[in-house]
């Protein structure tokens, strides 16, 4: 089946370790019949069997375009029954952006989300972020408190787990939050995903989020998107 006319799909756009996945899940949650696809999450999946895919990824290099276009695809199609898809990692380059143009109208997005922060806070947080392999919950021990940046760790409130997750056991970070991994990363985005704004912006369909207060603005955040979703 493929997405309906009144599917809304909304680009998250922002450096690794800008809260993407975040704000992505927090706003499927709390608009209407939305859901949030990760395109990192899609193909970590497909690398579990994929040798040659595992490899690239933990490397910190993009995917073949091909590969992640086809992915994309698929997994929007899997969701035809939402009305809002919030979609984090595509398109990532210039070759993604015209293979986008290309998918039918019904798969256009109707806009894009720039989370915006600073690279150094960025890599704090990275080097911060945990999961837990009970629960599967995401959480991070690194705070930020860096002029109007104020973000405290991101830990579970007492008596929230029903598992009783121990951090010092249960706890883990992803193979490729290391540093020199994350240098690559950015690099990667400056050079090829930044440009990628000025599409957006001169099809006047980007705004701009700054979560200096990290999810304690989340209302703010959910207050803009629905804003620009009454205009689509």
């Amino acid at each position: 089946m493929l997405l309906g006319r009144m599917t809304s799909i909304i680009i998250l756009i922002g450096p690794p370790g800008s809260g993407k996945g975040t704000y992505g899940a927090m706003l499927a949650s709390h608009l209407l019949n939305a859901s949030f696809l990760s395109v990192g999450d899609v193909l970590r999946e497909q690398a579990v069997t994929n040798e040659k895919l595992s490899t690239r990824m933990k490397s910190g290099e993009l995917v073949d375009d091909g590969i992640v276009n086809e992915a994309v695809i698929h997994s929007l199609n899997n969701r035809s029954d939402k009305n809002i898809i919030i979609l984090d990692g595509y398109p990532r380059n210039k070759a993604q952006t015209q293979l986008l143009q290309t998918w039918p109208h019904t798969l256009q997005p109707s806009f894009a989300l720039q989370i915006h922060l600073p690279g150094a806070l960025c890599t704090q947080k990275i080097l911060g972020r945990r999961k837990c392999t009970k629960c599967n919950k995401s959480f991070n021990v690194n705070g930020i408190d860096a002029g109007p940046y104020q973000m405290p760790p991101l830990l579970p409130e007492e008596g929230s787990c029903d598992v009783e997750c121990n951090p010092d056991i249960d706890w883990e970070k992803r193979e490729d939050d290391t540093e020199e991994i994350i240098k690559k990363r950015f690099d990667v985005y400056t050079s090829l995903t930044k440009p990628i704004l000025r599409y957006w912006r001169d099809e006047k369909k980007l705004i701009r989020f700054v979560p200096y207060k990290g999810i304690a603005d989340f209302d703010k955040l959910l207050k803009l998107v629905q804003q620009r979703l009454s205009r689509s």
